[in-house]
């Protein structure tokens, strides 16, 4: 039986790691398409990579009919609500044409294939400690957000109008050692590793362009803010069961817990024996004037139909974040202070 070919878009990032390593275990032929060539280090063997902006018809319509996968799972997007706001109109391109053009291309090329679309918890209305399944009503408030919404909808009205095998799976927040530390997941998790180590200033810088950690102190936004968190590697999985599926559809991918900013520095900042209150403090001038406050997957369908279910918890996914930047700033740290090569004296 021929080997399965499986295309991931948007493939440098966090998620695509997760899905090519899944890809690689389970013996299929992965082709994976960024913009920009990973760096060695972050590039698994055995991966087709393709280079190219999914946004040019030409070079997406040529990437699917030299490819002609089996499945597809696309991740390609303006990853962060705030971003978009600087880039609304590539943000309703890639994160909302982009997934209708390769709907056109499928039934152009290959009808049969599976797409998997990366939809998001974005899309959601913003209620108060209202948890969000498939039903809950959608306001979306970011052009991210608004173009999530439309992949969504257009991939649900392609599956219903051309029997296409392409679902949709709403992801809520979910972060890795993998994440960019634009997030603040990874803010946290590093400045609490970098406090560990006795630093109190950092070379990284946030948003503004100041030091993550400046005088022993972060910054953040809203603490209050509550989010489900849960861990990547485990999400891709639920893609996989998605695409795998006999039945096409869309599913809310969570953890149905919630845990608040608050925690996360607790529980971080906890790890490493220090009090979070003593490193983080609140910027009223971080707050976003659109944002959601409050997110909790029910993940009822999920479990019951594919018989999925997270494995990593709140607390062990953030040990594992703190872990993984207290190795990074070691690692780093220690190569500074190798000498030169070149400068080495040699001894006979």
């Amino acid at each position: 039986m021929p080997l399965k070919k499986v295309l991931v878009t948007g493939a440098s990032g966090q998620d695509g790691f997760y899905l090519i390593n899944l890809l690689h275990r389970q013996g299929c032929v992965v082709h994976a398409q960024s913009r920009r060539l990973p760096h060695p280090s972050r590039r698994q063997d055995e991966t087709c990579w393709h280079v190219g902006d999914p946004a040019d018809r030409d070079f997406l319509d040529s990437l699917v009919s030299s490819v002609m996968p089996d499945e597809i799972y696309n991740l390609a997007a303006i990853s962060r609500p705030i971003l978009s706001w600087g880039l609304p109109r590539e943000t309703a391109d890639v994160n909302g044409l982009v997934p209708q053009d390769l709907c056109e291309l499928l039934l152009r090329h290959k009808p049969g294939c599976r797409l998997f679309q990366a939809s998001s918890s974005e899309i959601f209305e913003d209620g108060a400690d209202r948890i969000q399944n498939e039903q809950t009503p959608c306001v979306p408030k970011s052009p991210y957000g608004v173009a999530k919404l439309y992949a969504h909808r257009i991939i649900g009205a392609y599956r219903a109008q051309y029997g296409l095998h392409a679902s949709t799976g709403i992801m809520f927040n979910h972060e890795s050692p993998r994440r960019p530390l634009s997030f603040v997941s990874q803010k946290i998790a590093y400045a609490a590793a970098a406090v560990s180590l006795g630093l109190t200033e950092t070379s990284e810088t946030d948003e503004r362009g100041r030091p993550i950690l400046l005088d022993g102190k972060m910054a953040l936004g809203d603490l209050s803010v509550r989010r489900d968190f849960g861990f990547a590697g485990d999400y891709v999985e639920a893609m996989r069961l998605i695409v795998q599926h006999r039945t096409a559809d869309d599913y809310v991918i969570g953890t149905g817990e919630d845990h608040s900013i608050e925690e996360f520095c607790d529980r971080a900042f906890g790890l490493v024996g220090r009090r979070w209150t003593e490193h983080v403090s609140s910027d009223p001038s971080l707050f976003r004037r659109v944002d959601s406050h409050y997110t909790r997957a029910d993940t009822a369908k999920i479990r019951s139909i594919l018989n999925w279910q997270p494995k990593v918890a709140f607390d062990e996914l953030v040990a594992m974040m703190v872990k993984a930047q207290i190795d990074f700033i070691e690692r780093r740290t220690l190569s500074r202070l190798q000498p030169d090569a070149s400068h080495r004296r040699v001894e006979n």
